[in-house]
């Protein structure tokens, strides 16, 4: 049995027309017009064989013998149990499919359960004066698009005093609090950050009718501190992109907004999770400190009607505000 195809001498790119000479149970032999050549069966290096790729069988000293996959060579690979992995789940569709399958499940799997739990150990272990530092970086970050606060150094005093205040009426919070107020063009709003650092933006007291309204909002960041979302988040979203990274197998630009706009999405759903335990969070102790959460539902009411238009939600990261407001009074 001869193959018809080319052969390379040891270290070099020169290209022989040869013939492999198969007829022999226990060795093989390159035929050449310059030189035979002879190598156990044993000793010879055979390419796995992947769909019609060419396959090359390497010699012992060095030679390489090419040549494109043949019935004659199948028959070969066959006789001599050279059939990869790769080419018997080919003829496997079910066996294929069954293993994708499972690839699907593990991955799902993976992010459904894995994930969150591996956020949750890693933000514990994560020690508070790291979370700290982490909350001043993204402060000094945000101040760089931020202005100073408009609110006089009295109004921000009274806030603080308040919150100082009903910190010692519930649970221990895992940070010391530092509310601290800017002022933004993108609206009322207010941030938690790591380590326990409260942002509350000059349009969000303007919103509230009352203290009672702006603590239910205050509460709720508080939530985010007590559950350590924030940190949670970021080790999941940090553990996300490198997944999908490996899972692309690419780094170029492209790929990279591609995954980063996937791991939006992906981590939308733990976001709404979260901001529900946090409304959960606020809506207890606003029982605790005033007895009633319906200042927290006025709040949302006030937000709702602050919206210029509606957010699919499928891409809000915070829940429905007729949800929350339905929660808040429940």
């Amino acid at each position: 049995m001869r193959f018809q195809g080319s052969a390379f001498p040891p270290n070099s790119s020169v290209r022989h027309a040869a013939e492999l000479d198969a007829s022999s149970s226990t060795s093989l032999c390159i035929v050449t017009e310059e030189e035979t050549v002879y190598c156990e069966v044993a000793w010879v290096e055979v390419s796995a064989p992947v769909g019609n790729l060419p396959i090359r069988f390497k010699f012992a000293d060095g030679w390489m013998f090419v040549a494109d996959r043949t019935p004659q060579i199948n028959e070969w690979l066959k006789r001599n149990k050279r059939s990869s992995f790769v080419e018997k789940m080919e003829t496997k569709r079910f066996a294929w499919l069954l293993s994708v399958v499972c690839c699907i499940g593990v991955i799902v799997g993976s992010y459904v359960y894995l994930l969150p739990w591996l956020s949750e150990k890693v933000a514990h272990a994560v020690p508070d004066t790291v979370a700290v530092a982490l909350g001043d970086k993204v402060l000094a970050s945000l101040d760089e698009h931020w202005a100073p606060s408009e609110l006089s150094t009295l109004d921000q005093e009274q806030i603080r005093t308040r919150v100082s205040h009903y910190l010692s009426q519930i649970e221990p919070l895992p940070y010391s609090v530092d509310i601290v107020f800017r002022s933004s063009e993108m609206g009322a709003n207010a941030f938690a950050l790591p380590g326990g650092k409260i942002v509350v933006l000059d349009q969000m007291v303007k919103l509230a009718a009352n203290e009672q309204q702006l603590d239910s909002i205050i509460l709720h960041e508080l939530g985010h501190v007590h559950h350590r979302h924030m940190l949670k988040r970021l080790v999941h979203s940090s553990i996300l992109s490198v997944g999908v990274s490996l899972l692309t197998g690419e780094n170029s630009g492209v790929i990279d907004n591609m995954a980063g706009v996937g791991v939006f999405l992906l981590s939308n759903g733990h976001s709404r999770e979260a901001e529900m335990e946090a409304d959960e969070y606020a809506k207890h102790n606003m029982r605790v400190i005033y007895g009633s959460s319906e200042a927290m539902a006025e709040m949302f009411e006030r937000f709702s009607q602050q919206e210029e238009f509606a957010i699919p939600e499928w891409l809000n990261s915070h829940p429905d505000f007729d949800e929350r407001i339905e929660a808040a009074r429940n």
